[in-house]
This record gives structure tokens, sequence and C-alpha cells, in this order.
């Protein structure tokens, strides 16, 4: 039997040597990482972090396999190389021993490892610049390697396994009933299920943790420490039901009860009803909204909450009343120009698209 590790694109053996396990692949732009016309010492290199003074500037400048003061536009087709693609070496600066890397291998592992998202501002405005990323050929994107791909349970692979909606992933797991993987059939399915009553079975396993909405984020997390054997840990979680079915936030609720009764603290800002109503301690914050609140208007249970006559608790007590007259407008914003058009969801014609 292969080792987990052979199934993943976080190792070496499961993941897919061309892109190794990133699911795609880069093409540099290497005009974009200097000035041909100026020399090191007047700032040639552009890629962030290589402005003259800096670290990286001053191993290359040192390094004796270029000329600092010559222009890169006379450079040698040597120097070119060891200015782009030189592997990593060691040089000797005075009594010192540094690693000097050239550019093209240097951006792609101390700036394109990282996720986009994770990027820094100019960093990223770098990498959008001089970067064409594309779907690795060799694993169309999944990751991992040939051989973990085709490997079979039930007659599917793990990369038609992780492409799969959660809810549907979760029945399939269930339909494996070998004794030799029964326990973590079980836990998987476990895990699956919850991800589900979070609502987040529309999801697939492929899904770049990048591009998941916060409320998602949280969900994912927490479910992922419901299954955890730690306890006397404080979680903090950031309205975590945003975007939930109120069906949804009972499920949500029964996780938050359930990290509880694990022996854990459960720190909850929320504004739901249905989730307040679950806590064993509420701080009300108030008396407003932005600049009029910041001020602890009560503390203790809910039910002393809800008869304790701050704004939030006459909510829960639905004694809060709308306002009887609506505000009076200060002005308007006139709309001119749009032209007629026929959406095709209706016959007639308008000047809004539905």
């Amino acid at each position: 039997m292969e080792p987990a590790s052979a199934f993943s694109f976080n190792n070496s053996e499961g993941m897919c040597p061309e892109c190794e396990g990133l699911g795609r692949t880069n093409q540099i732009d290497v005009e974009e990482l200097y000035d041909r016309n100026l020399s090191l010492n007047e700032g040639a290199i552009t890629v962030p972090g290589f402005a003259v003074d800096s670290w990286y500037w001053q191993i290359f400048t040192t390094s004796g396999l270029l000329d600092p003061d010559r222009r890169l536009r006379d450079y040698s087709e040597e120097e070119w190389h060891s200015l782009l693609h030189q592997p990593v070496t060691k040089v000797r600066v005075g009594n010192s021993n540094l690693t000097y890397e050239g550019l093209v291998p240097k951006i792609k592992r101390t700036y394109l490892a990282k996720e986009r998202e994770k990027m820094q501002t100019g960093i990223r405005a770098f990498v959008d610049r001089a970067v064409v990323f594309s779907i690795c050929p060799e694993c169309e994107g999944t990751r991992l390697n040939a051989a973990a791909r085709e490997v079979k349970v039930n007659g599917r692979t793990i990369t038609e396994c992780a492409s799969m909606q959660i809810s549907d992933l979760a029945a399939f797991v269930r339909e494996i009933d070998d004794p030799s993987v029964k326990p973590l059939a079980d836990t998987l399915g476990h895990t699956l299920d919850s991800l589900v009553e979070v609502g987040l079975g529309y999801l697939s396993l492929d899904r770049e943790s990048g591009t998941l909405s916060g409320g998602e984020a949280q969900r994912v997390k927490m479910v992922r420490h419901l299954g955890s054997s730690l306890s006397d840990i404080t979680y903090v979680f950031d309205e975590p039901t945003v975007g939930l079915h109120p069906h949804d936030i009972e499920r949500m609720n029964t996780l938050l009860l359930g990290l509880r009764d694990k022996g854990n603290t459960v720190l909850v800002v929320e504004h739901k009803p249905e989730t307040i109503a679950i806590a064993d301690h509420v701080v009300d914050l108030g008396p407003g909204a932005g600049p009029t609140g910041g001020t602890v208007t009560y503390s203790g249970d809910v039910a002393g909450l809800r008869a304790s006559g701050t704004l939030t608790g006459r909510h829960l007590d639905h004694r809060a009343r709308l306002r009887e007259e609506v505000r009076t407008p200060n002005g308007t914003i006139p709309i001119r120009g749009p032209a007629p058009t026929t959406c095709g969801t209706c016959p007639w014609t308008c000047r809004w698209a539905c």
C-alpha cells in the first residue's frame, strides 16, 4: 500500500514534477526585470526588493560575477547567464561566504512560491506585470503526478473525487464498504458531512483556499478543529453565519456548541439573534453603530439581555418597532442617457437591463 504522502501535492512523492504541486506554470518576461540602458550601480534591476543599496543588490554587485559599472546592454553572454539564470552558488565577499542566485530562479523561489493573494501590494503588481501563469500541461491543474492520478477507488481517481461537489463526495464515500479502510472512510465521511451541515456542500476539495470568502474560510477551519483532539483552546469567530440561510445557521450553532463542549472557549462576534440565543455569556456593545458605539451596554446571560432595555435586548424580545415615518430625502441623483434596450427576458423595451 502506498503511503498517504504519495497522494499529496505537498510532498515530493505525490506532486507533479512539472509544476512542483502548484497546478500552474509560470513564464517570466525577463525584459520586465531590468533596464538594459543602466548599470547595476545605476539601478538596472527593476524587481521590487533589488533597489540600489538593498541586500539583494549588494550580493549582485559584490559577487565578482558581474561588472556593476557596465551597462547591461554591453554584457557578454556569460554575464547575462550569471545575471538571469545562475543556479545557487557560494561566492566569497571579503571575509564572508554569500549565496548568489540568478534573477529568474530567485524570483521563482522567493516570490512565485506564494499565492498571489498573500503577496505584498508592490510584489503583486510586479508579478501581474512580469509573469504569465497558465494551467500546468502535465497534470492539467490537478497538482499530482501521473502515478497518483491513475489510482482509483470504486472507479474514481483522486482528482475526480477532489473535483466533485462536497455533498456528492460525501455520498460517494459512504458507498466505500471495504473493511480494511472503514475507519478512514468513516472519519472522512464525518468531516464531509460536517462541511455540508455548515452550508459548504457546494464547494469542492480542489478549490484553492485563497478563493474562499471570509465566512467560508472560518467555517472550514471550524470543521477542521471540531475533528481535532485538542481542547482548552480559545477560538475567535467573526460573524461565521454571514451569508448563511436560516436553516444553515442552526447547523452552525451546533458546531459552535460542539467546540465549546470539547472544553474550549469560543468567542463569537455576531449579530444574528439565532446565534446570540445560544451564548453562555453576552457582551453588548453600543449604544449605536459606528462612532456612536464602543461602550459596553450590557454583560451577562441572554435572559438578562432581553430584559436590559438596550437596543439589542429590545430587538431580541421583538419590542423594537419600525419608524412610523420614512426619512425626508435631501435631494436626488439623476441618471441621464441610458439607451433603451430589450433584455430578452421580457418583450418590453425599457431603459433597464433585467
